[in-house]
């Protein structure tokens, strides 16, 4: 086998059950499906929100990579396909501009908007 082939076959085995997207520039992002840093960033996200105001916490590496997909709808159908939405970010402005635009993650609310406090009632 030839060395180059033999290469490319230790890097595959090395990344193991890591899935990934192509990146503008034609390298790609790996990512492991398994890890939940993107649904614990939403949680953060939401947290930050409830406090009323706190900025957003600065996004994973993988989100970041979605900005510079080739193709960021597949990309982001790839990671949040699903039907739970807790994505914290404008979908429409990720796919279109690549840009991570923070959204209100609770409906009828405005980002930044403070939640009534129903702990006395």
């Amino acid at each position: 086998m030839p060395l180059r082939g033999w290469i490319k076959r230790l890097e595959r085995d090395a990344r193991g059950d890591l899935e990934s997207f192509i990146l503008e520039d034609g390298s790609r992002h790996y990512y492991d499906p398994q890890s939940g840093e993107c649904f614990l960033h939403a949680m953060e996200c939401m947290r930050a929100q409830h406090l009323g105001g706190e900025a957003f916490p600065e996004p994973p590496e993988t989100l970041k990579a979605i900005a510079r997909a080739r193709d960021r709808r597949a990309a982001l159908n790839q990671l949040y396909g699903g039907t739970f939405d807790v994505f914290p970010y404008e979908r429409e402005a990720l796919v279109e501009r690549g840009e991570l635009v923070p959204r209100s993650l609770v409906a009828g609310r405005e980002l930044g908007e403070p939640l009534e406090d129903l702990s006395e009632h």
